[in-house]
């Protein structure tokens, strides 16, 4: 917006290793400290571009130069080197189901939410021609003498297919049980027949030669069919391919003709399954549920591509002995979809309004390489600053390992594998405390001058206490009072019910049990008060000792408001964060606009933390938690 926002903003945030900072930090004159959070290397991403509109169903020409992008104002041609608008085409018809382009990339064709309803444009000419939607002959030979049937008549556009002279396609719909085979005269806009198909596979039809091709599933095979164009002659049987064992039909797959090749999954795994040689080329057990549109090949089958838990995409290459692993692409939108170049070349990643663009022959950072386990990434961060704000500790919910910060010297200074999954943390004086699911574990930090960036594991703790009583069956996320005395676990009981245990911290004795469906829990900064979250209200506690008993009273304060100061991510000395990005001081003066994978599309409070002059995001689509210093 200005050269002020260049040398406040860009500048430092710009690669630690870039040519750009090495020249220019210098003259770099930032308005807020970043303790931590500044990126090693640029992100591989080419470009990276901000819809006005929800991205839908984008698609790559066969030339692999050019994407469509369906938008709620109308479809969007871009250029598949810049992500640049080439050609806008105005929204016409019902709602789009489906956008593909002609074999020679002219024509891009849109299918409606009726049958028929069909409109291609001459991308050189920019005409359109439409087909009809109330072709009568069509809907009387697919349901005859079914007129209520036919005036409701809706289909699910699966699949399109253009011939090769680009004359005549063919489109695969499905409505209820009923999957057919209907082909389209391009020139004169009608419908030429159908062909009825049962118990497709993958649901696609694909052209060979002056034919439509498309497969079924047998017990132990997928079936190859083929039929004319004009559909006059029944299909006929081309080959029969084998499945692999254990295939189930009704999980997510994807289905690669041209190479036989057949991506599925299985049990939280994913598999990639050469049908023509009966061989297994790629087994990757770090792949959570994925689902049908996350799984990507190229035309030639030579790259394929799926999400993962992370906002990540993991590349696989080609070789003789199957597929290689040959890229981690790391997106700045969580669960992106990725959609490969049918030549290879290229790979985008699109969810909601953004959508972002990698060449697969660059070469990547040594660092990028695919974990020994999944690291569960999506999991937000917990962080806790020590009470004279000199350090903070940090870690990934749900993983096993924690780091001091130190966070003056922004580096850090204590490293510990925890031995459990870390549920909440706090750094206080000498000493970092780690609770778990069923116990807390406490070490003891280097002592000031000794070396930084220290690691220890379990064995160097100085003190576990165990919970003498666990009624929770799932836990969530911890937090430890400031005085030490009491921990909450937010959880759900063996009734799968969400509920709030409070512990002694010396003894590990259970004090006391909230049932409630809130699911988050921060103690006050007095430790007298216990606040829960659920997405963005909030619910309250008085804690109350029990003069007859040991166990807590816990006084509700109702569902209202947290009060300014009583949550960790009350905003430091009245600084302000915009939902655009951009940090405001208390006089208004912006200090820092944040870029957008530091902030998420829907803006939750809980995924940031404050204390005193230091502000912190927890989101879980960053690789590690991002702390800022606020002037002072």
């Amino acid at each position: 917006m200005s050269a002020a926002h260049i040398y406040h903003s860009a500048l430092p945030l710009s690669p630690r290793t870039s040519i750009v900072r090495r020249l220019y930090e210098p003259y770099a004159d930032p308005l807020m400290r970043i303790v931590q959070g500044v990126p090693m290397s640029w992100n591989p991403a080419i470009v990276a571009v901000k819809s006005l509109n929800p991205i839908r169903r984008p698609v790559w020409s066969p030339c692999s130069r050019f994407i469509a992008i369906d938008c709620e104002t109308g479809i969007q041609i871009l250029d598949a080197t810049t992500l640049g608008r080439v050609k806008s085409l105005p929204q016409q018809g019902g709602f789009c189901q489906l956008l593909t382009f002609s074999a020679e990339s002219r024509l891009l064709t849109q299918l409606g939410d009726k049958l028929g309803e069909i409109i291609s444009w001459d991308l050189q000419t920019g005409v359109s021609a439409g087909v009809n939607s109330s072709d009568e002959v069509l809907r009387e030979q697919l349901y005859p003498g079914d007129h209520q049937e036919r005036d409701i008549f809706t289909e699910a556009a699966l699949s399109i297919t253009y011939s090769g002279c680009g004359t005549m396609f063919g489109v695969l719909f499905k409505r209820r049980n009923f999957t057919v085979i209907v082909t389209y005269n391009v020139l004169s806009s009608t419908a030429t027949g159908h062909y009825p198909v049962e118990r497709p596979a993958a649901n696609i039809i694909w052209t060979h030669d002056k034919s439509i091709r498309f497969a079924t599933f047998g017990p132990e095979s997928i079936t190859i069919w083929e039929v004319g164009f004009v559909l006059e002659h029944p299909a006929t049987v081309v080959e029969s391919l084998s499945t692999p064992d254990n295939f189930d039909p009704s999980s997510p797959f994807l289905f690669l003709p041209t190479c036989s090749r057949l991506a599925f999954t299985l049990n939280g795994s994913v598999f990639v399954w050469d049908a023509q040689h009966s061989k297994l080329l790629l087994s990757y057990a770090d792949i959570k549920y994925p689902e049908l549109n996350e799984m990507t090949f190229s035309s030639d089958g030579h790259f394929f591509a799926c999400r993962t838990l992370n906002p990540e995409i993991y590349l696989w290459k080609d070789s003789p002995t199957g597929y290689t692993f040959h890229q981690r692409l790391v997106s700045s939108t969580n669960f992106p979809l990725p959609l490969l170049s049918p030549d290879g070349r290229s790979i985008i990643a699109f969810r909601h309004q953004d959508l972002q663009l990698w060449r697969t022959t660059d070469p990547t950072p040594p660092l990028f390489s695919v974990p020994a386990r999944d690291v569960q990434s999506t999991e937000r961060f917990v962080l806790g600053f020590s009470p004279d704000e000199s350090l903070a500790a940090a870690a990934r919910l749900r993983d096993n390992t924690a780091t001091v910060l130190d966070l003056r010297a922004g580096v850090p200074r204590l490293t510990v594998d925890a031995g459990m999954e870390i549920y909440g943390l706090r750094v206080a004086g000498s000493t970092v405390v780690v609770v778990g699911e069923s116990k807390i574990v406490t070490w003891n930090l280097p002592q000031r001058g000794h070396a930084l960036n220290a690691t220890a594991n379990i064995n160097d703790s100085i003190q576990t206490t165990i919970f003498d009583h666990s009624p929770h069956a799932e836990s969530h996320f911890a937090s430890i009072s400031p005085d030490f005395n009491f921990t909450a676990i937010a959880g759900k009981d063996q009734a799968n019910c969400r509920c709030l245990c409070i512990y002694d911290m010396t003894t590990g004795k259970y004090l006391a049990i909230i049932n409630t469906d809130w699911n988050g829990v921060w103690f006050s900064p007095d430790g007298r008060k216990l606040w829960s979250y659920f997405i963005t209200a909030t619910s309250g506690w008085a804690i109350v000792k029990d003069s007859k008993s040991n166990f807590l009273k816990m006084e509700h304060l109702g569902e209202t408001s947290c009060p300014p100061g009583e949550y960790p991510w009350t905003p430091p000395r009245d600084y302000k964060i915009t939902d655009d990005g951009w940090v405001f001081n208390p006089n208004g003066k912006r200090l820092l606009w944040l870029p957008p994978h530091w902030r998420q599309s829907y803006e939750h409070e809980r995924d940031r933390m404050c204390s005193g002059r230091f502000l912190a995001f927890l989101y879980g689509g960053l690789l590690e938690p991002v702390i800022l210093e606020v002037p002072e």
